[in-house]
């Protein structure tokens, strides 16, 4: 099926193990090669489940992609001309021909689902394999210890085919559907692009299953928040019925992770922490926070390469991606926010103040044969409390019948540790919903900043409110579906029941 593999140039791209995540991604997946005898053990198996979380970073780290998709072809920026390829992106002209030789450039990968789906049939590998081991390969002092470790594996793997599954689903909307293990991955069918909605209720399917056989956050653990638990399978389900317009239930899912997750909120002096990884607000996060880890700040598969300038990274005079200044000061219309001490700070270049974030700040160097290297150790922070909390203020707000009340309530939430002045019932309620909708769309701008959120509450807010934000998509393009990325024709090569996303199908051809 063209969903295992579909270009096989790129699978290089996806090498599970390539990176470690502490004691457990420390262990490199067995090669697919010997999977009729690689699953006799507990030990096996947790290899192989790591396998799953780390093509999901390698399917992020492919262009940058968690940031190019959810930040750059946004309002942030004010200049990406230092780099025609992301400018390329940020004014949404995806549909550039770009050679299939090409796999290094960003047009081309970002176009490609390939990572995404090589994860996808990891977790496949593993469902299909934890199913034929007995239940006395697992770990326990009883029988039902055994299996309760079984069906643990087994969540983790349906929550890592769920979390790819959704966030393909907002990048491109229809996509083909697999759940089966397939021995020859290097085979290639002619799969079509199912309806969106089918791949969203399949994860929803899979989320079920996994919560209910998963435990909420163990704070002690070395591995919090870098592996899938209950809270973390609630806060993707609340993102998921969000995408979908189904506002109740986004509701009731953020309750648990709210209620339940055991997460707080960490102090406004400390918001480092946050990107630093796992602090007591991360839910789920990918790991790259330690020197095996680490990607080298100074290449484009880091955010810190594009995003900070000196002294973070010496060869940056001023930042590639140059933020909005009109947009962050009208962001941040209260300076006084410690959002804004604390993750912004400026360069100047002649007579040009330059903002930049410095979330992603926490740079190392390491010296090998007299050579430095400089080495990104943040987390990339996927979910995270305050996020929930917001995304909840959205769903009070979008209901048929806004909840002005509720929505107040965690809006406020968010502003109290910011350090600003809470909205008032009357400031939210007096110009109606849209106005209500703008406000939590502005909190979450400020709040989650950078962290590959802002396109997909754009297009959540546009929904609603029918007026565009976007600087380089009209709202009569936006209704013919151009937020849906077009995918690369060299897919549709291969793969003759492929079919181009609507909007780009005259404007992206083989």
């Amino acid at each position: 099926m063209n969903s295992k593999i579909l270009i096989k140039t790129l699978i290089g791209l996806i090498v599970f193990g390539s990176f470690s995540c502490k004691k457990f991604l420390d262990q490199d997946p067995i090669s697919t090669v010997t999977d009729a005898t690689s699953w006799s053990s507990s030990s096996d198996v947790n290899s192989q489940i790591a396998g799953c979380y780390s093509g999901i970073r390698s399917a992020f780290n492919a262009a940058c992609s968690f940031y190019s998709y959810g930040d750059v072809p946004t309002d942030l920026w004010g200049d990406m001309t230092a780099n025609s390829d992301y400018n390329y992106i940020y004014q949404m002209n995806w549909g550039i021909t770009v050679s299939s030789l090409n796999t290094y450039d960003p047009k081309l990968k970002l176009r490609v689902w390939t990572p995404f789906y090589s994860s996808i049939q990891q977790s496949n590998r593993c469902l299909y394999f934890i199913n034929t081991m007995s239940n006395d390969k697992f770990d326990g002092a009883t029988e039902a210890d055994e299996i309760a470790q079984k069906k643990a594996f087994e969540a983790e793997a349906r929550f890592c085919r769920a979390f790819n599954y959704f966030y393909m689903a907002r990048v491109w909307g229809n996509v083909p559907l697999d759940t089966s293990y397939q021995e020859d991955i290097s085979s290639i069918t002619s799969d079509p692009r199912v309806d969106q909605s089918q791949i969203l209720n399949a994860a929803i399917y899979d989320l079920n299953i996994a919560k209910a056989n998963m435990d909420y956050r163990d704070a002690s653990s070395t591995d919090k928040n870098v592996r899938a638990d209950k809270g973390a399978c609630f806060a993707l389900l609340a993102h998921i019925y969000a995408w979908k317009g189904a506002y109740d239930s986004c509701v009731m899912a953020c309750d648990s992770v709210i209620s339940n997750g055991g997460y707080s909120l960490v102090s406004g002096s400390n918001y480092a922490t946050i990107y630093n990884g796992q602090s007591d607000e991360g839910i789920f996060e990918i790991a790259q926070n330690s020197t095996s880890e680490a990607l080298n700040a100074q290449t484009e598969a880091s955010i810190a390469y594009f995003t900070l300038a000196a002294p973070y990274i010496a060869t940056n005079s001023v930042p590639i991606w140059k933020l909005s200044t009109g947009k962050l000061f009208e962001l941040y219309n209260d300076t006084t926010d410690a959002r804004f001490k604390k993750e912004y700070t400026y360069v100047n270049s002649g007579s040009t103040k330059y903002y930049y974030c410095t979330k992603y700040s926490n740079i190392s160097t390491v010296t090998a044969s007299g050579v430095n290297y400089y080495l990104s150790e943040n987390n990339i922070i996927v979910f995270r409390l305050a996020d929930i909390y917001l995304l909840r203020a959205e769903a009070y707000a979008s209901k048929s019948t806004p909840d002005f009340s509720n929505a107040l309530t965690d809006l406020n939430t968010i502003r109290t540790r910011a350090g600003i002045s809470n909205y008032t019932l009357a400031e939210l309620s007096t110009n109606g919903q849209n106005s209500l909708l703008d406000s939590v769309t502005a909190e979450r701008g400020r709040e989650l900043l950078l962290e590959g959120s802002r396109y997909y509450d754009l297009v959540r807010n546009e929904r609603i409110t029918g007026v565009s934000k976007f600087p380089y998509m009209t709202q009569a393009q936006f209704t013919a579906g151009k937020y849906y990325w077009p995918i690369d024709p060299s897919l549709m090569t291969l793969n003759s029941g492929l079919v181009q996303t609507t909007f780009w199908q005259q404007l992206l051809t083989y």
